[in-house]
């Protein structure tokens, strides 16, 4: 889960901000120090690489990395 803790606006700062979700799909690798932000999801079977900053949709069975993050490679298994 990832939220914003409050806002920039002074008379707003002590309402807490908007609360996201992060979905992992299952079997998905994530390497050392990977950010994940609010509203993502990784889809099932990928790897995450070190260091990337993970923000949006990722689809099933891909290699994603970099700041932000990208696919970077499409995994076929069994083929």
């Amino acid at each position: 889960m990832d939220f914003e803790a409050h806002g920039i606006d002074p008379c707003r700062r002590n309402k807490v901000g908007e609360i996201g979700s992060v979905i992992v799909g299952k079997n998905v690798w994530i390497g050392n120090n990977v950010t994940i932000l609010k509203n993502s999801n990784i889809g099932e079977n990928s790897i995450v690489a070190t260091g990337a900053v993970v923000a949006g949709v990722f689809p099933s069975n891909v290699i994603i990395g970099g700041v932000p993050a990208k696919i970077i490679k499409k995994l076929n298994f069994g083929q």
